[in-house]
């Protein structure tokens, strides 16, 4: 299964158009984020995209046959806007029945507005959302919106599929509900890398050092690995919708 005929939309830091194993791969674009196109000036959203879809003839990724459609929703840093704009784009405009987010921060325990914007789009589009539980490591740590009821969340294991250090852990703020789902590798993982973020045309990356405050995210597998196995949603339980709207600002986080 290579995922041919599937579009991921991929919710990140932009991407290198000029590098060639996105040639074709990408598909469509936009720019959501405050930076005035959808260049990656990190390289998170370029490493990311690779792993998914990249067809390179030394590293391929997990699903070198699906399609991409790319929306930046920031550098640096992503305003909550630009990414609930981007998911919106991504599930309702492109129609993406798998939307990956390799983005994240602290969770509380009701509901916030990016965690509600993955339960209704989801519902209301067919479209899940793959999203990384984060790198706090700690117990109890999964990333909003990672930590959304119908987010299928995803930990980070190394080499010798054991838990990464980094990765974060349930269970779930509030009411302890199993989190993450699923784990993939996440560790060193080598792929694609933007024009000037590296020394050469290929990186691997597993995290960034710590800078609070910020959204945190992984890179690993989570699209293109869900396209290769076709994991089934688990039920989780729902949880109270939080009273006040959250204004953090987020990060890729390589």
């Amino acid at each position: 299964m290579t995922g041919a005929g599937v579009t991921v939309a991929v919710l990140d830091s932009g991407y290198d158009a000029t590098h060639p194993d996105l040639k074709d791969v990408v598909t469509r674009s936009r720019n959501f984020s405050d930076e005035p196109d959808v260049t990656d000036g990190i390289g998170h959203g370029t490493h990311v995209a690779s792993i998914v879809a990249g067809a390179g003839e030394r590293y391929r990724g997990v699903a070198p046959g699906a399609k991409i459609a790319l929306g930046k929703v920031g550098g640096e840093y992503a305003s909550e806007s630009a990414i609930l704009a981007g998911m919106e784009w991504a599930a309702a405009e492109v129609e993406a029945k798998i939307i990956n987010m390799s983005i994240g921060g602290p969770d509380t325990p009701g509901i916030d507005p990016l965690e509600h914007a993955v339960n209704t789009l989801s519902a209301r589009t067919g479209a899940l959302f793959v999203i990384a539980a984060g790198n706090d490591g700690a117990p109890g740590s999964v990333s909003s919106p990672g930590s959304a009821d119908a987010a299928l969340t995803v930990g980070a294991v190394d080499g010798s599929d054991r838990m990464a250090e980094f990765s974060s852990r349930g269970p779930r703020l509030g009411d302890h509900a199993i989190k993450p789902e699923v784990t993939a590798p996440g560790v060193g993982i080598m792929a694609a890398a933007a024009q000037g973020t590296a020394d050469g045309p290929y990186v691997g990356q597993h995290r960034r050092s710590d800078r609070p405050p910020r959204l945190r995210g992984r890179i690993a597998l989570p699209a293109g690995w869900f396209l290769q196995r076709r994991e089934p949603r688990w039920p989780r339980r729902s949880r109270p919708a939080s009273q006040a709207s959250d204004s953090r600002t987020a990060v890729p986080v390589r």
